[in-house]
Order: structure tokens, then C-alpha cells, then sequence
């Protein structure tokens, strides 16, 4: 059986770069988490798409990766103007390093979301011609959730073309930072309280069920969605929805468990604790528990007990 990672991340340090120079000014926590990830585009932790990547693969056993833009992407930095030209010159330069290796790497479309009928031509292009294995998102863009209207074109493509959505989370920005994260203890906790601590997870989670309650598995009954980090919190209080959010409620045509079930599939994203794994494998189908490490240059085999995944 292949180990396959279907949650890895690559970046472009001029796209980074260019992220960094459209920030807002006023906010302090954005532009010390952006500096972070620009440092991991300049020391080419995430740049390298060649020998030492496989190195850390082989290092780790993991057979093959799925990749994906990392958090920063061009169709959440810059909107109308250039999104389509950046998005399209960054899938060209994942496509050109992970062709290299075919039977090692493949790649997540990063797709200018602000112009959907833009967005529904490069997936396209990046599954039929460059053999992408499905979208990535990283959160939503400008602070507006993909279950609006505007967005449905591209989720009807994917499902069309039977590729996955992955939901990675993003940036928490704006009020909800200054209201939830900020307070009294020093920058580096309040930009992790906000992230990978758990303001990430929450978003994310809510991404996700927002998506959910739009109707959009009713609509697009085949479409596929990963999210990572164990379902972002939503495993946990699934039997709470599921008695709270009925279809007579929501007036969905099936419940919360159902969708869950049949459209969501998750993976550790490097999050290897072993209660988290036990309670999802009862509570979330099996067959949709996938393996990924988010950053596999930095992890470790054999920290959780079951690998799942195929391409």
C-alpha cells in the first residue's frame, strides 16, 4: 500500500513576496504571520519541488504527495487585478517541478476565485492538461465563505470533473482577530491563538458547514471535500448537529451525519495524536480518512497508527 500525503504545501517566493507588500497596514498580527511564512519561502522549505523534498519523503515513507499552495495564495492577496495571470503562472511552476517526478508528486489547482468563470477554465486546464489532482482553498477570500452564489461554478466543475475541493484553513483576519485572539499576552501567542492553536480550526469548521448548509451536497450530490486537522473540531460535536440541524430544520434532504459520511473526508494534517484518530475512525467513515502531514519535510513516520489514502 502507497502512503500517500494529500495535505503538502509549496510556495513561490515572489508570490510571497508580492503578499507582503499588498498587506493592510494597521495590522500587526498579519504581517508578523506573513513574515513567518515568507521566511519558509526564502530558506526553501516550501520552494523545493526536487531531491530534497523526495529526501524527506523517503526519510518519512511517504510514497507520493498531493501539493497545494501554502497559506498565502494569489487568488485571496490580489482580488480582481492579476489574480488570473499570478494563478495561472503558479500552477504552470508546481506542474513544471512535480512533472519531474510523476510517479512522486502531484498538485492542487490554486484558482483566482474573484473572477469564478476565470477560475472554472484554469481547473480545467490544470486537471485535464496538467493532471491536478483537485482544488486547494486557503480559507475564505476576503473575508467572504465559498457558499456564496457567486462561487457555485467552480464546485460544479470539480464535481464535474470528479476532483476534490480541499478547505485548508487561512489567515483569521480583520475584527475577529482584534475581538477573539488579541489580549493581554505577547504577539506570538495571539498569532498562534488565532492559527494552528485553534482560531484556524474554527474557521475552517465553520467554512465547512457553512458550505454544508447552502445546500451544496444536495445540489452537487458527487462532490468530494477535505478538510484536514482530524474535521476541524466539527467530529466532536457531529451527534450535537445532527439532533439540532434536522433536515426539517434545515430543510436539506438528509442530515448532518449523512453528508459527513458521504461527501467530507479528513486526514491528521499533522496532527498525529491517537484519541483524535480513535474518536474519528467511530465517528467518520473509514474509507474517508486520509493520510497528511502538512509539512512532511518535518515530520515522522509511525506517530499514528493507520494510513489511508489514494490517488
Amino acid at each position: 500500500m502507497k502512503i500517500i500525503a494529500v495535505e503538502e504545501h509549496f510556495t513561490v517566493k515572489d508570490v510571497n513576496d508580492l503578499y507582503t507588500k499588498v498587506l493592510p497596514g494597521d495590522n500587526e498580527m498579519q504581517k508578523a504571520y506573513s513574515k513567518r511564512n515568507a521566511k519558509l519561502a526564502s530558506d526553501g522549505v516550501l520552494t523545493d519541488l526536487g531531491e530534497s523534498r523526495l529526501a524527506a519523503m523517503d526519510k518519512s515513507g511517504i510514497d507520493v504527495q498531493i501539493i497545494g499552495y501554502a497559506d498565502n495564495t494569489p487568488s485571496q492577496l490580489l482580488g480582481e487585478e492579476g489574480a488570473v495571470e499570478q494563478c495561472r503562472a503558479v500552477n504552470d511552476y508546481l506542474y513544471e517541478g512535480i512533472s519531474k517526478h510523476p510517479d512522486r508528486l502531484y498538485g492542487y489547482a490554486t484558482l483566482p476565485v474573484d473572477d469564478p468563470a476565470a477560475a472554472v477554465t484554469e481547473l480545467s486546464r490544470c486537471v485535464n492538461e496538467l493532471g491536478f489532482k483537485g482544488w486547494m482553498i486557503n480559507g475564505p477570500f476576503r473575508g467572504e465563505f465559498m457558499d456564496s452564489e457567486r462561487f457555485l461554478p467552480i464546485f460544479e466543475k470539480a464535481a464535474e470533473l470528479d476532483v476534490p475541493v480541499y478547505i485548508h484553513p487561512g489567515e483569521v483576519k480583520g475584527e475577529i482577530v482584534d475581538r477573539y485572539y488579541s489580549g493581554s499576552w505577547n504577539m506570538m501567542t495571539a498569532i498562534t491563538f488565532a492559527g494552528y492553536g485553534i482560531g484556524w480550526h474554527y474557521d475552517t469548521g465553520m467554512h465547512l458547514m457553512r458550505l454544508i448548509l447552502s445546500g451544496i451536497f444536495d445540489k452537487l450530490p458527487d462532490l468530494k471535500i477535505i478538510v484536514g486537522h482530524w474535521g476541524e473540531t466539527l467530529p466532536y460535536f457531529l451527534d450535537r448537529m445532527n439532533s439540532a440541524l434536522r433536515p426539517d430544520v434545515t430543510e436539506l434532504a438528509h442530515d448532518m451525519k449523512y453528508y459527513f459520511w458521504n461527501n467530507v473526508y479528513t486526514n491528521p494534517s499533522g496532527m498525529f495524536f491517537e484519541n483524535d484518530f480513535d474518536f474519528c475512525l467511530k465517528t467518520l467513515n473509514p474509507d474517508h480518512i486520509l493520510w497528511g502531514a502538512g509539512l512532511s519535510l518535518r515530520t515522522k513516520r509511525g506517530e499514528c497508527r493507520f494510513f489511508f489514502g489514494t490517488v
